[in-house]
């Protein structure tokens, strides 16, 4: 062979550096970049107190919020509870006003009485409006859960732990008592006095 066809011969065959570029990538295999990503760096300590601090003062001010709400809203329902009892009470004022005035110039006690009983029946009617109910423990087997006894008499026609007399009666609102009635407690029948001891004998 001579040289001129070994010329020709190297031009038509590729370079080792030419069939390594055309050389496929195996398949699955994407090229090799020649950037890598940048990968974000961790917080710091200082990074990680200033957000927990930051959720703190959040829950803080959530809480505080809270409170002032629920403070509020029962200021509101104390007002508006004031604003209905004196409201039923105001009508009670009017009607002892008129039995005062009645009383002033009244001619006979049986006006003055209808007065005063009519005020009292619109106090009771006010009572029921409210829930509360009287707790009349006349006649009664003594209850400390109900009553409060002041005192104490002898009967020999009740028994002894019943209610004798009422001084004050009581009221409950619902089951709830808001007073206890006060009341005089039978002791039973009253004793006989002990006879006087015999002289002593003389020696």
């Amino acid at each position: 062979m001579s040289d001129k066809e070994k010329e020709e011969l190297k031009k038509e065959v590729p370079g080792e550096e030419a069939v390594q570029q055309e050389a496929p990538q195996p398949e699955g295999q994407e090229p090799a970049s020649s950037e890598k990503k940048e990968e974000k760096p961790a917080p710091t300590l200082e990074e990680q107190l200033a957000e927990m601090k930051g959720n703190y003062l959040r829950a803080l001010a959530e809480q505080e919020n809270y409170r002032k709400r629920m403070a509020r809203e029962m200021n509101d329902l104390k007002e508006s509870t004031r604003q209905r009892t004196l409201g039923e009470v105001v009508g009670i004022y009017d009607l002892l006003q008129m039995a005062v005035d009645a009383a002033r110039s009244a001619q006979d006690v049986a006006s003055l009485r209808q007065g005063i009983e009519m005020t009292f029946g619109e106090l009771k009617r006010t009572f029921s409006s409210f829930g509360v109910t009287a707790v009349d423990a006349t006649g009664q087997v003594f209850d400390p859960a109900l009553h409060q006894a002041v005192g104490t008499e002898p009967s020999d026609e009740i028994p002894e732990g019943t209610v004798i007399r009422q001084w004050k009666p009581g009221f409950k609102v619902g089951e709830k008592l808001l007073r206890p009635a006060v009341v005089v407690v039978s002791s039973g029948p009253a004793k006989a006095p002990e006879a006087e001891a015999a002289p002593a004998e003389e020696k």
